[in-house]
């Protein structure tokens, strides 16, 4: 016998608690959502990741039958989830049956980022009945089958199930610093040609006696600055290519600026340094501002001009 939306809701229930568990994650609570309420979900699961961090997903069940399940009734909850008192660490719409039309890709991209949390639809065309096949049982309910007909490897439908879970995890923790720069002190070096140190030291010779202090701080800032860029590879490459074209932007005006050495004889490189810190102050508040940027405005600032200088482009020496 078919069930109904709300019997479905039910069977998800004790399904994903069992499933959470299944995966390792310590279930902390699975709640439904009462008849009525508005926030955006049916179900959600409050667990503890493999790092012992709690973490709560929301889920919509869209149990259709024979109605078409448009992507915009799905946005639409993850609306009300956004402007709810939750907290969510993804949101998940479950749909056993039908697939989601008219999806406009850019939208959801764009409301993910504002979001802070990510989104997922497991459909049909995501396997979805893999996941119910874990338990039979469900599975004969949700497919109206009296058996369940697909063959699968349970334990490896459970790990597959736990890789995507960790993956929105994942991109939780990205989405959520994906506005805020922090460059942390540490002693670790960057990845890289040690002439690029060497660079570095012929341009502060220019503005530095040998035993300035300054000169290792300068050398700190920048490599913390380098740590940080390579960081970012696996947390936020586009975050990651944003800096690096800001970087490239700057490079232009450091050459621009060096050719003052060629019409001004009294020109001097405690003049250039001087000079380009101020165009690129200028820079930096324009970048933050056009990409919503907050956090660590003077790490970035010395730690790309310094970096520049040891890329060359920034040439402190007169006449080179």
């Amino acid at each position: 016998m078919p069930i109904t939306g709300s019997d479905f809701e039910k069977l998800i229930q004790p399904f994903f608690k069992d499933l959470f568990e299944k995966m390792g994650f310590l279930v902390i609570q699975v709640r439904k959502q009462d008849s009525g309420n508005q926030n955006g979900f049916d179900i959600s699961i409050s667990f503890l990741d493999d790092n012992d961090l709690e973490r709560e997903f929301f889920i919509e069940c869209k149990y259709y039958t024979t109605a078409q399940l448009n992507w915009a009734d799905i946005f639409n909850k993850q609306m009300q989830l956004d402007s709810s008192n939750h907290k969510p660490a993804a949101f998940i719409a479950l749909s056993p049956l039908r697939d989601l039309s008219n999806i406009d890709h850019n939208i959801q991209a764009k409301a993910i980022k504002g979001f802070k949390y990510p989104v997922d639809f497991w459909t049909p065309d995501k396997d979805i009945q893999k996941l119910f096949a874990i338990n039979e049982e469900v599975y004969k309910k949700v497919y109206d089958k009296p058996k369940c007909d697909i063959v699968i490897n349970k334990s490896s439908e459970i790990q597959r199930i736990k890789a995507i879970i960790n993956n929105l995890i994942q991109k939780k923790d990205v989405l959520q610093f994906s506005d805020l720069i922090r460059i942390d002190e540490t002693n670790k070096e960057p990845i890289e040609d040690s002439k690029l140190k060497t660079n570095l030291d012929e341009k502060l010779n220019s503005i530095l006696k040998e035993d300035d202090e300054n000169r290792i701080i300068y050398h700190r800032i920048r490599a913390n600055y380098k740590v940080y860029i390579e960081s970012l590879v696996d947390l936020n490459s586009e975050l990651r290519t944003d800096i690096l074209n800001w970087e490239s932007n700057l490079r232009l005006k450091a050459s621009r600026l060096t050719n003052n050495f060629n019409i001004d004889e009294n020109y001097t490189p405690q003049k250039f340094f001087h000079d380009f810190f101020l165009e690129a102050e200028q820079e930096i508040l324009t970048f933050y501002k056009d990409f919503e940027l907050k956090g660590d405005k003077e790490k970035l600032l010395h730690g790309v001009v310094f970096e520049l200088a040891a890329q060359c482009p920034l040439d402190w020496r007169k006449n080179g």
